[in-house]
């Protein structure tokens, strides 16, 4: 499967749109979540999912919301391992993962991907709208000590924490964990706070080089990160979407948590294959490889939990 040239290889998997905390970059005040019943069961997901796979997807990445309240988070993954696919990751908040990691640990997800916006208790919950710094930081300690490969994904905005970059840095080194650094985005409630909020990956290299060397590390043609090593092994990376877009080597597509197959973050059209045969999956799937831009598009109106993470 294929766009305008660029394999497609990588799908992420919302499991649900509802989130326990209250991000300011993510969540209006006013959100309201989908009833229960409209989200894939595990078998619909990994029905999806494998028919995917028979298209050349490789990758898995099971996000949300939060798909730590998803009860059935370890079935999902489990099950999704009897695919052929080379890697199945989760992004979470971890503020539950938790209870989690015994059995995540005996199944097929060997990687995390942990959103943490600051390592200040007061400046973690103004962000976050939640008191969880301590679960979050014991579940990436947990999770280390229990093998799993894990990046922390930290979102940067002028004014609110782009004062804890070098922080972050410093925790890059000590707990030898890759830190990413990502540009807040144009979507949904951020559009009226993105100019004020701003802090473009350039502003963010030069204020990491003001105390560090970074020297480039080679990644995958279609990374959306550039990644870069400190003088003490610490391993950051970035993700310059806005100022640096990769429209045009991604790999990615996104599965809503109601099933509707999107070929981007920001575009809103998909289709949907809840139920679908996988007879009719070639002709839906190169309606959604022409849907793939190849260009950055510039805003999207609906908020980023119903789009996924």
């Amino acid at each position: 499967m294929k766009s305008f040239g660029r394999p497609l290889l990588k799908l992420r998997v919302s499991l649900l749109d509802a989130c326990n905390f209250g991000c300011v970059y993510c969540m209006p005040e006013t959100a309201a979540f989908c009833n229960k019943e409209d989200y894939l069961s595990p078998d619909e997901i990994v029905g999806i999912v494998g028919n995917l796979v028979e298209y050349g997807i490789e990758e898995v990445r099971l996000t949300g919301g939060e798909p730590t309240l998803r009860h059935d988070l370890a079935c999902v993954a489990e099950k999704l391992g009897k695919l052929p696919l080379k890697k199945i990751s989760i992004t979470t908040n971890a503020s539950r993962l938790l209870q989690f990691l015994p059995a995540l640990a005996d199944g097929p997800c060997r990687s995390l991907n942990i959103s943490l916006d600051s390592l200040e208790p007061s400046n973690f919950e103004k962000i976050t709208n939640h008191d969880g710094l301590g679960r979050v930081l014991d579940a990436i300690e947990r999770a280390r000590a229990l093998g799993f490969k894990i990046k922390i994904n930290m979102v940067v905005m002028k004014g609110l924490n782009h004062h804890e970059i070098n922080h972050f840095v410093r925790f890059a080194e000590r707990e030898q964990i890759e830190v990413r650094f990502l540009e807040v985005m144009n979507i949904g409630v951020v559009r009226s706070h993105f100019k004020q909020w701003y802090y473009s990956g350039r502003d963010i290299l030069r204020q990491i080089e003001s105390e560090f060397t970074l020297s480039s590390v080679k990644v995958a043609a279609d990374s959306t990160a550039q990644v870069f090593s400190t003088a003490k092994g610490g391993r950051i990376g970035l993700i310059a979407s806005e100022s640096m877009p990769f429209c045009d080597s991604c790999s990615r597509l996104r599965l809503s948590s109601k099933g509707i197959l999107r070929a981007c973050l920001m575009k809103e059209d998909g289709k949907n294959l809840r139920g679908v045969p996988s007879h009719e999956y070639p002709a839906l799937l190169q309606e959604i490889a022409a849907m793939k831009p190849l260009t950055r598009i510039k805003e999207i109106h609906e908020p980023m939990y119903q789009i996924g993470g």
